[in-house]
């Protein structure tokens, strides 16, 4: 071109097609995409490795895209209905267009089988608007007259640009073709064996023989104490919402500030450690931090580093802190007493020294990593969401060659020690172990990168360091929840690729707490178990058993009324209960009698969400059965007369027991049951002092009106059971429940006049029921300011409570709420948890309990060292794998060496 015309388009200006320009986009190929996912399930994991619910231009597209990935990730069918129905759930229907415009996008798609490519559109789309965005947020940077350091400023446009790219699984699919070579090695291998291990080795003989090695389709926890490092000084100042505290004094339940400035709970802390090694860390803005070795600093640009790697580089390198504060020494001194914290902010950074610096809050599955991948080369991938791909390599290393951890850090190793890292290079670099350690990863993206894997190397082994650094990004009732489903998602994972997937867990405080200082399957955090006297409520038969019963007849997959997102009753299969140990459980007692013994971190529903017992308090209020629906299976095989004399024999005769087989009746005979019993031992009365009365029952123990409550609530009917040795009463008082009776039951006999009276009261009486909703106490706190309010404000208060309480569900679902009103230690015993699919919930002495992260899993195994509790311990290099849990075997405790300057765990023996 030449300068003349290169001027001439200059003087013209912009083109008319260049003015006003939509970001880049491809509405088609959105719209194809999502009908590929809504026909085929195959569609929806070839998208979910390409796209985003970001990479959609139209929002009702991305609100489309999320529900069906919900619905995938929980193993449901994803079509137009199952997803109309879940966006009306969200209350997103109308505005995505409707359901029709979800069958829309099922007509306007060609074919699924070509959604991947419909993807990539979507993607590169996307990228594109990205690359817009960044190039607008540079120019912005360039002209900034804020000025500001060049070099950070560049540093940020590279983040800008590198950002965009934001690679998801790059890696091509392998065809058939090239992987049947590799497959008719395994079935030439698999054939030429017998009698030979069939599942992944992990390395250590006794606990290969106890397991036959490990197998697809298993869930397998291990679980143990947050490692004794990454310490500070105890009297390290730590800045909290309410003023200052120290390293020494911190516990568990206190708030400090996040690297955000912002509260955030401590979830855990270590004991006092002591004989460590220690540096001083100075900041340039003259702050001095003493911490062990281990300790991890964040480190702007890289992540995180530790306090002894971080002296080997200081001085030679510029690194920051943060944007104004680097690191200026990190010196060695000597050994002080020292302690870590762990906090629940997603960063795991916390601010620590009175100027306020951010700090940061695994070793036997990296172990197992090796025997499998290195030892057997069979294809392991290691999802890393707490040390970083460096640290893991060379912890793999230093245990590979036998060369200690520290002299490879420091670089003190001996010439010797380099021939052994050398050799050990050249046969580590041919393994088929993967390290991924991506921030923020979530199960989704950990489940396409699996499937890659397993299509593209024939995965054997997944592990996942750790289960509670996982956050799925969604909004959940709690922390409980959002864990159960983690662990529904990993077992489903697993059998999925159908390969053994490990996650490593850290348990709560429990085992310090006790003498012998040895984890428990109960000690998993966010975990809660029930003693063997547990009822729970059938769902085919309508009668109660108990989870003692259930355990010791090996009892599977039975039908339990449990709570959907709706809190609406729904039956679930519990598939199997499992014994968790010994425990201290704590009794708590309800406003209406209801009792129940748990753990202190056993989740109860509140109507703030899932909380631990030990979280809870005298006044809050937990979710209970409103009314139990008919079960499952009906028996009309007993006569009137049978009914009646039953009940006869139960209100006479104080031996006698409510059979079990009255709650498969039909409703009329519960009916006539009940208003036997009522007739001959309770009756009506009516209050001399106001308008209404009581309804009542006796018995000389509370278990027969435990059933006689349960036999309510398939009528919707609430009552209270208090009372003391041989003299207990069922008192049915709240005034809706009473109307319901009296409809639907009644009392015959002397009374019935009674009855009759009250029923004519509470017919007319409109008074809310009794005070059990938040939502009411809401709207009567906004009412009672109407007296230092104007009407219009006061109906403002009350309108705002109205529309921020989920009115709707409040009305519509099967729950009302019980208040505490006493939680007593109720000393130790046996304790059990059960799996309950889908829901992870089910109704345990009349309360809704929630299931514990061990749920899914197939085994359960825990680390113990004695020698970290015990200074002098004869035991000193040794390990137990306690084996507490084993779906498809025996439980046992194996006894491993600890070589913790290598940084691994070995067989006992010898010659290993």
């Amino acid at each position: 071109m030449s300068l003349a015309k290169l001027e001439q388009g200059f003087e013209q200006g912009p083109r008319e097609e260049d003015q006003d320009r939509l970001p880049p986009q491809d509405m088609h190929a959105e719209q194809s995409v999502l009908g590929g996912m809504l026909l085929s399930k195959d569609a929806i994991a070839d998208v979910l490795e390409i796209t985003r619910g970001v990479d959609f231009y139209r929002p009702a597209h991305e609100s489309i895209y999320d529900a069906i990935l919900d619905l995938y990730g929980r193993g449901e069918p994803a079509d137009a209905i199952t997803v109309a129905d879940e966006l009306t759930k969200r209350g997103d229907l109308a505005r995505i267009g409707g359901q029709s415009y979800l069958h829309q996008l099922i007509a306007a798609v060609p074919t699924a089988a070509n959604a991947g490519y419909y993807a990539q559109i979507v993607a590169e789309r996307a990228v594109l608007r990205r690359l817009v965005d960044a190039g607008t947020r540079i120019v912005q940077m360039g002209y900034g007259t804020g000025g500001g350091d060049v070099e950070e400023i560049v540093n940020a446009a590279q983040a800008e640009i590198y950002q965009v790219a934001d690679k998801r699984g790059s890696e091509d699919y392998h065809l058939l073709g090239e992987l049947l070579e590799a497959t008719a090695d395994e079935i030439e291998h698999a054939s030429g064996s017998s009698g030979e291990m069939v599942g992944v080795p992990t390395g250590f003989v006794d606990l290969d023989d106890l397991t036959n090695g490990l197998h697809s389709g298993q869930m397998i926890v291990i679980a143990a104490r947050p490692a004794m490092g990454k310490a500070l000084a105890l009297d390290t100042p730590l800045p909290t919402p309410t003023g200052w505290t120290t390293m020494g004094e911190v516990a568990v339940g206190n708030e400090v500030l996040g690297s955000d400035g912002r509260p955030t709970k401590v979830v855990a802390a270590t004991d006092v450690m002591t004989g460590r090694p220690c540096y001083e860390v100075a900041f340039s803005d003259g702050s001095r931090i003493v911490a062990d070795e281990e300790h991890q600093w964040p480190v702007v640009g890289e992540g995180t580093s530790t306090s002894g790697r971080l002296a080997d580089r200081v001085g030679a390198e510029r690194l920051r802190v943060e944007a104004d504060r680097e690191f200026t020494a990190v010196t060695p001194v000597e050994s002080v007493p020292v302690r870590c914290i762990q906090v629940e902010a997603e960063d795991h950074l916390y601010l620590a020294g009175r100027s306020m610096i951010p700090t940061h809050n695994s070793t036997l599955a990296l172990d197992i990593a090796r025997s499998a991948a290195i030892k057997h080369g069979q294809t392991t991938v290691v999802f890393s969401l707490e040390m970083s791909r460096n640290e893991i390599t060379m912890r793999l290393l230093s245990a590979e060659a036998s060369i200690q951890l520290q002299h490879m850090r420091k670089g003190t190793m001996r010439d010797e020690d380099w021939q052994k890292l050398a050799r050990t290079m050249g046969e580590v670099s041919e393994a088929p172990l993967y390290i991924d350690d991506s921030p923020n990863m979530s199960l989704m993206e950990i489940r396409a990168k699996c499937r890659r894997l397993k299509q593209r190397h024939n995965l054997k082994l997944v592990i996942i360091d750790y289960l509670q650094l996982m956050s799925s990004g969604k909004r959940v009732e709690s922390r409980q929840q959002e864990v159960s489903e983690f662990s529904r998602a990993l077992k489903l994972l697993a059998k999925e690729i159908e390969v053994p997937v490990i996650a490593l867990s850290q348990l709560n405080r429990g085992p310090e707490q006790r003498t012998d200082k040895k984890p428990q399957v109960s000690d998993l955090r966010e975990s809660g178990c029930l003693p063997a006297s547990t009822r729970i409520l059938r769902a085919d038969t309508g009668a109660e058993t108990t989870l003692g019963a259930l355990y010791a007849s090996g009892a599977t997959d039975v039908p339990v009324w449990a709570l959907d997102e709706s809190l609406r009753y729904v039956a679930r299969p519990m598939t199997h209960v499992f014994s968790t140990g010994v425990r201290e459980t704590f009794t708590m007692t309800t406003s209406s009698g209801r009792t129940l013994r748990a753990t202190a971190n056993h989740p109860f529903l509140t109507y703030g969400g899932w909380r631990a017992l030990g979280d809870l308090g005298v006044g809050e209020r937990v979710a209970v059965p409103r009314h139990v629906p008919a079960p499952g299976q009906c028996d009309e095989g007993f006569s009137d007369s049978d009914v009646t004399m039953a009940a006869r024999l139960v209100a006479e005769l104080p031996e006698a027991r409510v059979p079990a087989g009255i709650s498969r009746l039909p409703k009329a005979q519960i009916a006539l049951f009940l208003r036997e019993v009522f007739t001959r031992a309770g009756g009506v009365g009516l209050a001399a002092t106001h308008a209404g009365g009581e309804i009542f029952c006796f018995a000389d123990d509370r278990e027969r009106l435990d059933r006689i409550a349960l036999l309510l609530l398939r009528f919707g009917i609430s009552s209270q059971v208090w009372g003391a040795g041989k003299d207990w009463v069922l008192d049915v008082v709240d005034l809706d429940s009473q109307r319901r009776f009296l409809q639907e039951i009644g009392v015959e006999g002397a009374m019935g006049a009674e009855a009759d009276r009250l029923l004519t009261i509470v017919r007319t009486d409109t008074r809310p029921a009794a005070d059990t909703s938040p939502v009411w106490r809401e709207v009567a706190a906004a009412v009672a300011e109407t007296s230092t309010s104007t009407e219009g404000s006061a109906l403002a208060q009350v309108a705002a409570v109205l529309d921020r309480a989920d009115v709707d569900l409040e009305a519509v679902n099967d729950v009302e709420w019980d208040m505490i009103v006493s939680i007593e230690p109720a000393g130790y015993e046996e304790v059990f948890d059960a799996t309950v699919l889908g829901t992870h919930n089910f109704v345990a002495n009349g309360v809704v309990v929630h299931n514990s992260i061990e749920q899914d899993a197939d085994m359960v195994m825990l680390l113990h060292r004695e020698s970290v509790y015990e200074q002098d311990s004869p035991r000193e290099g040794e390990a137990d794998i306690i084996v507490a849990k084993h779906r498809n075997g025996p439980t046992k405790t194996i006894t491993v060496a600890f070589q913790g300057h290598y940084s691994r765990f070995t067989n006992m023996a010898t010659n290993f």
